[in-house]
C-alpha cells in the first residue's frame, strides 16, 4: 500500500505557502482597515470578519494567474446597519463606491460587482467582499442578491465553527481530506464550476469514515460512499438536496443544475475506480500512476534507495510492467458514515 507519508508530503505541497498566507493577511488587513477608516462608510459598518475556505483553513494552493505568482483568494464579510427594506443592489453599490474612491491607495487593479459581493483584485490577492445585514430576530445574517432583490439567510461564522467541529470529530483529518478532494476537483474539472468549496466540505462530512487513518483509504471511502449515496440522483439526472449545517432546511446545492452534479458524480466514480486500483497495486509505481490520475503530477512518486524518484528511474531504465491479474478492491473501512 502507498505509505501514508506520501500523502502527508502531498498535503504539505498543496497547502498555501507561507508567502501566500502573508500576502493574504496583508491584503485583507489593508482592505478592512480602509473600510473602517472611510469617513462615510464607518457610519454604516458594524463589523467585519473573514469567511470562506481561507478562514476555515480548507484552502488549497492557489493557481498562478497571468504569469503572476500564486494569488490567494480571500472572503471578507462586512456587516452593515441597513435593513431588509433596502435594496441589495443599493447596499452593494455603496460598498463599491467606498472601494472605488480608495482604489489608488489600496492598489486595486480590478473591481467588479457580482451578484452578492464585490470582487476586488489588488497587487497581493483577490478578494470577495460581501455586505451582510446584521443578525435578524431569527439569529441569522442576511446576504443580498442584487439580481433578484432578495435577502437570504446566511451564517458564515457558523460554517467556520462547524468546520472546526468536524475536524475535531475526525481527529484532525477532516480538513486535510477536504483539501485532497478540492485538489482532485481542480485537477479533473468539468464544464461546470459547481459543486465547490463549502459543498465539498459537506460531502466529506457525510461520507467520511470515522476510524480510518490512511489518507488513501479515506479518499477511496469518500468516493465509494458518494457514488453509493447519490446513484439514484445520477440515474435520474437530478441534483440532490445537501443540508446546510448552519441554516435549517437550507440547501447548499440549490444553485447546482442536474447536469453539473452528474458531471461531478461521473468524475468521482472514475476516481473511486482508480483509487481501488491504486490501493490494490503491489508495485508502488503502478499505484502512483493511479493516484496521479486523481491528483495530478504533483502527487509524489515513490523513492528508490538512493532517494531519487523510482517512477522517473523506471521510466529511464525500462518500461513499467503492470500486474496481469485484475486489482482486488480494498475492504471498506468500518464505521463508514
Amino acid at each position: 500500500m502507498t505509505p501514508n507519508a506520501r500523502f502527508l508530503e502531498f498535503l504539505h505541497d498543496i497547502n498555501p505557502s507561507d508567502t501566500t498566507s502573508q500576502r493574504s493577511k496583508s491584503a485583507h488587513d489593508t482592505i478592512r482597515k480602509a473600510l473602517r477608516a472611510d469617513e462615510t462608510y464607518q457610519d454604516v459598518l458594524i463589523d467585519d470578519f473573514l469567511g470562506g475556505s481561507y478562514r476555515r483553513d480548507t484552502a488549497i494552493r492557489p493557481v498562478t494567474k497571468n504569469g503572476d505568482t500564486e494569488r490567494p483568494d480571500v472572503d471578507i464579510y462586512v456587516v452593515v446597519n441597513n435593513s431588509t427594506w433596502d435594496s441589495p443592489a443599493d447596499v452593494i453599490d455603496a460598498l463599491y463606491a467606498v472601494l472605488d474612491r480608495n482604489r489608488k491607495t489600496l492598489n486595486i487593479t480590478a473591481l467588479k460587482r457580482n451578484r452578492c459581493s464585490i470582487r476586488v483584485s489588488t497587487n497581493k490577492a483577490d478578494m470577495d467582499i460581501s455586505p451582510l445585514l446584521d443578525r435578524q430576530s431569527d439569529g441569522y445574517y442576511r446576504i443580498g442578491d442584487r439580481e433578484t432583490g432578495d435577502w437570504h439567510k446566511t451564517d458564515p461564522k457558523a460554517h467556520t465553527s462547524w468546520s472546526e467541529e468536524q475536524n475535531d470529530q475526525f481527529s484532525g483529518m477532516f480538513k486535510p481530506s477536504v483539501k485532497l478532494l478540492k485538489w482532485a476537483r481542480r485537477q479533473n474539472s468539468t464544464l461546470y464550476r459547481k459543486p465547490k468549496s463549502f459543498s465539498l466540505e459537506a460531502f466529506v462530512a457525510e461520507n467520511m469514515a470515522g476510524t480510518e487513518t490512511h489518507y488513501g483509504k479515506i479518499v477511496h471511502g469518500l468516493f465509494d460512499s458518494f457514488v453509493g449515496r447519490y446513484n439514484i440522483d445520477r440515474l435520474a439526472g437530478t441534483c440532490p438536496h445537501l443540508e446546510d449545517p448552519a441554516i435549517p432546511s437550507g440547501n447548499l446545492l440549490a444553485g447546482v443544475s442536474g447536469d453539473a452534479f452528474c458531471a461531478y458524480y461521473d468524475k468521482v466514480e472514475a476516481h473511486r475506480d482508480d483509487a481501488v486500483k491504486a490501493l490494490a497495486a503491489e508495485d508502488q509505481e503502478d499505484a502512483t500512476k493511479y493516484w496521479r490520475k486523481i491528483f495530478g503530477d504533483r502527487f509524489p512518486a515513490s523513492k528508490s534507495k538512493d532517494g531519487t524518484s523510482a517512477l522517473k528511474t523506471a521510466t529511464i531504465m525500462s518500461p513499467l510492467v503492470f500486474p496481469s491479474k485484475p486489482a482486488t478492491p480494498p475492504n471498506r473501512p468500518e464505521d463508514f458514515a
